[in-house]
């Protein structure tokens, strides 16, 4: 069997790739619409939160052991029967946040690109890309977030310095007393951001053994980073109402952008590194609903096979059919069921397992 094991540096690229898609969509409108004016103020609570999340991460996988990620020590800490339910559960819960992520990139094509389009094309074609990485080796995926990360990561810095000229420190300063209960309410879509990296864990088991505590750091405080900068600009440009209602106001903000001598309209680029973003984090999805439903079907120590990644890529594409019957059901899907699923099962059901482990003395 040919070598695939990530290592840290390509693991940590993996995983703050694969939570920049869902990072666009939570920061800065829903946040906005919780904090107002504090918005950036709940990213600055983030990064504490952040890394306090990437010590737990990197400690509840520390008992791991060679090929074991978070699914098998759900099945060592409940024992093999309640474990693959487990595994099948998050299995579902990757499946379903699967066809999502299709189809909430597919309607914002369509409604920021390409307004005469359909959406299912778009969804079948990104379906269609994300499917070879999905069957292929996961060293392969993690080379791919290497090249990706900084790409992305450049592209964000110019276009975060391209907007200081357009800023009202009004939309920012002063704040007001309401506005730190808003900012702490405003925390909770970020949190929900971060615990689509915690469920990476999933994926832990084709890493380098050793600890995962700095991979999962820079990628957390990385995404605390992206997430202050998303919100000083596009709220110091829009102003926080204006921005809570847009739908893509990040996407709006970089419409006026210009860069002489280098691009006329960079919207285009931006379009582009956000589908790369999507096809990251599609194809970890597919790997990891593929973990969770091998684990479930046959339990730890089985080898990897295809066809639950075929399976689990047919019922993404039947669940982002289904998922929302228009543009503002599946707004609200993912303001509200998305991040509360991702919130439930890593920081509810996550912990509670492996603390009945620890009870178990598993």
């Amino acid at each position: 069997m040919r070598r695939d094991r990530l290592s840290r540096r390509q693991f940590a690229a993996l995983v703050w790739g694969l939570m920049v898609s869902p990072m666009l969509r939570q920061a800065p409108g829903p946040v906005a619409r919780a904090a107002g004016r504090g918005a950036w103020l709940s990213a600055l609570l983030a990064l504490p939160a952040a890394g306090l999340l990437a010590l737990a991460a990197g400690r509840f996988l520390g008992s791991r052991r060679p090929g074991e990620g978070l699914g098998e020590l759900l099945c060592r800490a409940l024992g093999r029967g309640w474990g693959r339910a487990a595994a099948a559960l998050w299995a579902a819960w990757f499946v379903f946040y699967g066809g999502f992520v299709l189809r909430a990139g597919a309607d914002r094509f369509v409604s920021a690109v390409y307004p005469d389009s359909r959406s299912w094309i778009f969804m079948a074609v990104m379906l269609a890309l994300a499917l070879p990485a999905g069957l292929g080796r996961l060293v392969t995926l993690g080379r791919c977030a290497v090249l990706t990360a900084p790409a992305l990561g450049l592209v964000f810095v110019t276009v975060f310095l391209s907007c200081v000229p357009n800023l009202d420190g009004a939309n920012l300063l002063p704040l007001a007393g309401r506005d730190v209960p808003g900012a702490a309410q405003g925390l909770g879509p970020l949190i929900s951001v971060l615990a689509v990296g915690v469920q990476a864990g999933f994926l832990a088991g084709r890493t380098e053994p050793g600890s995962l505590t700095r991979p999962f750091a820079a990628a957390f405080l990385g995404q605390g980073a992206l997430c202050l900068g998303l919100c000083v600009t596009t709220v110091g440009v829009f102003g926080p109402a204006m921005t809570g209602r847009m739908s893509y106001p990040f996407f709006v903000m970089i419409r006026s952008i210009r860069i002489p001598h280098l691009l006329e309209r960079v919207e285009a680029l931006v379009a582009a590194l956000w589908v790369a973003a999507d096809y990251l984090l599609l194809s970890a999805l597919l790997h990891a609903a593929s973990v969770a439903a091998e684990l479930a079907l046959r339990g730890p120590g089985a080898d990897r096979r295809g066809a639950p990644v075929w399976i689990c890529a047919g019922l993404m594409g039947l669940s982002g059919w289904a998922c929302a019957s228009t543009a503002f059901r599946l707004r609200d899907l993912g303001d509200a069921l998305i991040p509360w699923g991702h919130a439930l099962l890593a920081f509810g059901l996550l912990p509670g397992c492996l603390l009945l482990g620890r009870l178990r003395k598993k």
